[in-house]
């Protein structure tokens, strides 16, 4: 898995909604420090981003594709939770952004079991993203000394 910045993750998600619109679901929860996890699934591919806020609508952080494999049980999962809207801006390299907006879930416990299912590298991904995003923070001057 190539961890990458969420900008290229979202223009990733993006190509793959423009084929294929229905059947996305998106998830977002707090992890123990205070990061924010977002899954996002469309029928077959899920990503995971971990992200904390530059402003109210610009998420700065890491992701990475999970699974090309979405089971029932993972969309399950991804259907609990409260209703959360969301428009989160990601700017682009030209002159240009994706707005990401909608209606998803936000539940903590469910990322926490989202987690458990995906695989047993899961805490290996975890780790190597909460690492990456903590050096981009830092190099955008917004990094808080988690350990």
């Amino acid at each position: 898995m190539t961890i990458k910045p969420v900008e290229e993750i979202i223009r990733e998600i993006k190509e793959h909604y423009d084929e294929e619109p229905k059947g996305w679901r998106v998830l977002r929860g707090k992890d123990q420090r205070g990061h924010y996890n977002t899954y996002i699934s469309s029928p077959t591919f899920l990503w995971q981003m971990k992200t904390e806020l530059k402003n109210p609508y610009q998420p700065v952080g890491v992701g990475t594709i999970v699974t090309e494999d979405v089971s029932k049980k993972i969309k399950k999962i991804m259907d609990t939770g409260n209703p959360l809207p969301f428009a989160d801006v990601y700017p682009q390299k030209k002159d240009f952004a994706i707005i990401a907006m909608g209606i998803g879930n936000y539940s903590p416990e469910s990322t926490d079991r989202l987690k458990g299912i995906i695989s047993s590298k899961q805490r290996d991904l975890e780790s190597d993203l909460n690492s990456s995003l903590n050096k981009l923070l830092q190099k955008e001057g917004l990094y808080m000394g988690y350990i």
